[in-house]
């Protein structure tokens, strides 16, 4: 396939001598070229990913990359803006149709998501919480018009975040909407990193410290401390204060202790998907497939380009 890439690309080339774009189209072509073999090679490395990390049961899965399947649950009550529909992550984005000397195309107005609202996902064993900032979420595209009657949800959120839907001369600006959102019940796969709950530091030291500053309040509990009777809690003797406070802290347990996240470096691949194992696997297999062959056929045709501009091809 690289070798007819090249030797097509010498056929074309006479396409770009002498002429200005040559340049330009060169450049274009080794960049994308580069770009798409390593992305290519991304998506395969994450698809092997996905094929080698076994599923978990929620109840009993272990800290580090998780993979989970479950049904959707919201944490908190949730609406898609534009359709007012109940959800537990949604995104949203407006664009507006525009011209250059060129062709039309469709440049972003506003866009937005839930990805700061965590949810949970539920198996038939328990159920864990999933933060969705930092992860690359696929979820059906729920809704696509060009110019919709602004009524109901949709036109309230028009009015709210105060877009204008005429432009010059009062003339309608053609408007695109788009929203993607997971409903509740709707079965997820998650791959991510399982980790204790950022928060849960904070809140394990500020229920220790109530506890400690409840029992400085109290005598009697303070002299079921002072250990050798001398009439004070010394230091060694508060230390096991602390050590008791710990342990009845750590027994009454967190809530959401745990949650499937993006881990720190943000390296390890986070996805939450609608489809099962098998469709994740297979986007990933043609993108890895078009990737690679595609840009390596890109690059070198770019490549031949210039090799016979240069006369060596």
């Amino acid at each position: 396939m690289a070798v007819e890439a090249v030797a097509l690309a010498a056929r074309w080339a006479g396409l770009f001598e002498d002429g200005p774009r040559f340049p330009v189209a060169l450049s274009f072509g080794l960049g994308a070229g580069v770009l798409l073999f390593v992305r290519g090679f991304s998506a395969w490395r994450h698809m092997r990913l996905v094929e080698d990390t076994p599923t978990s049961r929620i109840r009993s899965m272990a800290l580090g990359r998780v993979e989970v399947r479950g049904r959707a649950e919201g944490k908190a009550p949730l609406e898609a803006p534009l359709t007012g529909r109940p959800c537990v992550w949604y995104r949203w984005r407006i664009e507006e149709e525009v011209s250059d000397k060129r062709h039309r195309h469709w440049r972003t107005v506003e866009q937005g998501s839930s990805d700061a609202w965590p949810f949970y996902v539920e198996d038939d064993t328990g159920r864990v919480l999933v933060d969705p900032k930092g992860a690359r979420i696929e979820a059906a595209h729920d809704l696509s018009r060009v110019d919709p009657p602004l009524a109901g949800p949709l036109g309230a959120f028009v009015q709210e975040r105060g877009i204008r839907t005429s432009g010059f001369l009062g003339m309608r600006r053609k408007l695109r909407f788009s929203e993607w959102h997971i409903a509740p019940g709707d079965t997820l796969y998650v791959l991510g990193v399982a980790q204790e709950r950022g928060a849960i530091v904070h809140e394990r030291r500020t229920r220790i410290t109530e506890k400690l500053a409840v029992l400085r309040a109290d005598p009697e509990a303070m002299a079921g401390f002072d250990l050798d009777g001398d009439g004070h809690v010394s230091g060694d003797e508060w230390d096991v204060a602390r050590r008791l406070a710990l342990q009845e802290v750590e027994l009454a347990g967190f809530e959401d202790r745990v949650v499937i996240a993006r881990d720190a470096d943000g390296r390890a691949p986070f996805y939450v998907s609608d489809r099962d194992e098998r469709a994740v696997i297979r986007s990933h297999r043609w993108s890895a497939v078009g990737g690679v062959f595609g840009g390596a056929a890109l690059a070198l045709g770019s490549a031949a380009v210039l090799l016979h501009k240069v006369e060596l091809l």
